[in-house]
């Protein structure tokens, strides 16, 4: 991945990279491929971007996008819709003493802590709102494809419901069948977008989601 840009904008972030890098070597958990490091240096990107056409603090939102899941369990974990209140106590200690973000480290983890769609935040800053549409919008598109299914692999989920895969006749459970984490997140995603530049994006990926599922539809038959 070419961080080239980041890394000549801000110049903390390879050393917050590093400390990043490091603390995912010391975890006891195996993280699943949707939310390794390729995803938190994906979500920064995104963040920058948005950032850059909103007019934000982009040292408060990048930094916040990167280490938005600092603490990880799976998605079928009890804790799971803790992890945001995790990373955000957690994040201030791996920015302490780097310059441009060591004093911004509160507003760096309020972020973090109002990200999360499991855990409903609500975001009181544009930074904030930034995070929580960088890490929604690598929810939906073509990652986001790939991802959801990633997830559900990782803890046993099955793709969909043989019998009923648009669960006609049968409760949502994505936790039980992939598919049905369209429905109950990913599909509302694109609406809840909170900045004119996410919104833009949203759109495109939107459709991705919807033209796979009419194509999925069809070969299900």
């Amino acid at each position: 991945m070419d961080l080239s840009g980041l890394q000549s904008v801000y110049p903390w972030f390879d050393p917050l990279l590093a400390r990043f890098r490091a603390h995912l070597d010391a975890e006891d958990l195996s993280r699943d491929s949707a939310h390794d490091l390729s995803h938190s240096l994906r979500v920064a990107r995104l963040a920058h971007r948005i950032s850059e056409a909103e007019g934000a603090e982009g040292d408060v939102a990048v930094a916040a996008a990167l280490l938005h899941d600092l603490v990880w369990v799976p998605k079928n974990h009890q804790d799971s819709k803790r992890t945001a209140e995790m990373s955000a106590e957690l994040a201030p200690t791996l920015c302490s003493g780097l310059p441009l973000i060591d004093e911004k480290s509160r507003r760096i983890a309020e972020c973090i802590l109002t990200h999360s769609f499991s855990g409903g935040g609500v975001a009181s800053s544009l930074e904030a709102r930034i995070v929580q549409d960088a890490d929604r919008l690598e929810a939906i598109g073509a990652i986001g494809l790939a991802r959801v299914f990633a997830t559900g692999a990782s803890f046993g989920a099955s793709l969909w419901h043989s019998g009923d895969p648009w669960a006609e006749r049968r409760n949502l459970d994505d936790k039980a069948f992939s598919l049905d984490h369209f429905e109950r997140k990913l599909l509302k995603l694109a609406a809840g977008m909170n900045t004119k530049a996410a919104k833009v994006l949203a759109a495109g990926r939107q459709q991705v989601i919807l033209g796979y599922l009419a194509a999925l539809r069809e070969e299900l038959g």
